[in-house]
């Protein structure tokens, strides 16, 4: 980190690119592919105070900036990270995972969505770790209650982690794509066998909805 000093003020400027930042870029690209814009993004200042900044100056900052994002760029998979003091670990239990957990996955990844989502995919991915020991660890149980809550500090934790795991979870969502396909076409075929079941049956009886996801 850096700090660059107007009016007196010292200002830091960190060395990662949030999750929030990255999604305004993402979402406004006309306007972020103005040098200035991104500059007064970074630094959090509007983009008439830069002009206050000294020309040296900002082409410093300019070139550390890129510099960063440069080297950010190596897609290299964290499976832990701390941040604000707390240790996050990736999602380690497959094989256990939570209906809800699946189902909010397949909503948040939906592609003409997914930038707006990262913060949300983030969530649902990384938890607090409760134990380690070595690099085997074991993270907080899935809770659909704390999720958007989490969203909500993953926005400031920084991008290169969602650079890190994007390819993976890009993965786990396309298997998530075909199983939900091949679990609807099961559904059907057992709708059609269940209903004359059904129908015979008093309501209080027939199957509930599970409700373990904040997609509901």
């Amino acid at each position: 980190m850096i700090q660059v000093k107007v009016d007196n003020i010292l200002i830091d400027v960190k060395s990662d690119l949030t999750i929030e930042k990255y999604q305004k870029i993402q979402k406004n690209p006309i306007k972020y592919n103005d040098p200035n814009e991104v500059l007064s993004l970074y630094l959090d200042l509007p983009v008439d105070e830069l002009k206050d900044l000294p020309r040296d100056q900002v082409k410093f900052v300019e070139n550390y900036i890129t510099e960063q994002i440069i080297m950010n760029d190596k897609q290299q998979v964290h499976v832990t990270f701390e941040h604000d003091g707390v240790l996050y670990g990736m999602e380690n239990d497959w094989k256990n995972i939570k209906w809800g957990q699946w189902v909010d996955m397949e909503i948040f990844s939906q592609p003409d969505n997914i930038n707006d989502s990262i913060h949300m995919i983030m969530s649902l991915l990384y938890r607090p770790v409760i134990s380690q020991k070595g690099t085997e660890y074991t993270i907080e149980p899935y809770k659909s209650s704390e999720v958007i809550k989490r969203g909500e500090v993953m926005k400031q934790v920084p991008v290169k982690y969602w650079f890190g795991c994007s390819t993976f979870f890009l993965l786990i969502s396309r298997q998530l794509v075909e199983n939900t396909k091949n679990s609807l076409e099961v559904k059907k075929r057992l709708n059609r066998i269940l209903k004359p079941i059904l129908k015979r049956l008093p309501k209080f009886l027939h199957p509930k909805l599970l409700r373990d996801s904040i997609s509901n």
